[in-house]
């Protein structure tokens, strides 16, 4: 018997939302592909057809929520923000999304969106880097900023923001008041980077 579309999104959308249960409740690293196929109601068998594996499936999770996150973004600017405005939007509304995974961003994001390759095993992850750099590369060109060749300035900026998502994972403090600190400086050293390229 054939499978139609339809079937194949609520099949996937029932994996997600069990692998989100399961995710805060149990917690990611504890969280086994049995237990979310047994959440979902499937086959281990059948949910690696839609998944191939853990990371995968929490990084289809995250790509959701950065994708809304973006959104908000648009939703939210009012074109009256300076770069380092603009730059602070995107980063704080994608972040704002992602604040119920917070314990397992940084396992999940070092396995599908490492620095390491410019492409990895997990498609929501090749997407989610690319239409979040998208946004970045229209952000640039809407404030003038395109002095110096565009793998510079994604390249510089991808490192940042990995390591701005990486130490939000884990701050501690009040508010994570000492990752917006760390957003802020590190959106200055770029803006100012990119915007005097003979530094």
């Amino acid at each position: 018997m054939r499978i139609t579309k339809e079937a194949k999104k609520k099949t996937a959308q029932k994996i997600l939302r069990a692998a989100e249960k399961l995710f805060t409740s149990v917690g990611y690293k504890d969280t086994t592909t049995r237990q979310i196929a047994e959440q979902a109601g499937i086959a281990t068998g059948t949910l690696f057809n839609y998944f191939p594996s853990k990371e995968t499936l929490a990084m289809s999770l995250l790509a959701e929520e950065i994708s809304q996150g973006r959104e908000d973004y648009f939703r939210r600017r009012s074109d009256d923000e300076d770069f380092s405005e603009d730059l602070f939007l995107l980063i704080s509304s994608e972040i704002r999304r992602l604040k119920p995974y917070r314990k397992f961003v940084g396992p999940v994001l070092e396995s599908t969106m490492s620095l390491f390759s410019k492409e990895t095993s997990c498609p929501a992850g090749d997407s989610t880097r690319a239409e979040h750099l998208q946004a970045v590369r229209d952000i640039i060109h809407n404030h003038g900023y395109s002095k110096i060749p565009d793998y510079i300035s994604t390249s510089l900026y991808w490192s940042l923001y990995l390591g701005i998502l990486a130490f939000w994972s884990t701050d501690e403090s009040r508010n994570q008041e000492e990752t917006l600190a760390l957003m802020d400086y590190s959106i200055n050293v770029f803006t100012q980077t990119i915007s005097n390229p003979t530094l």
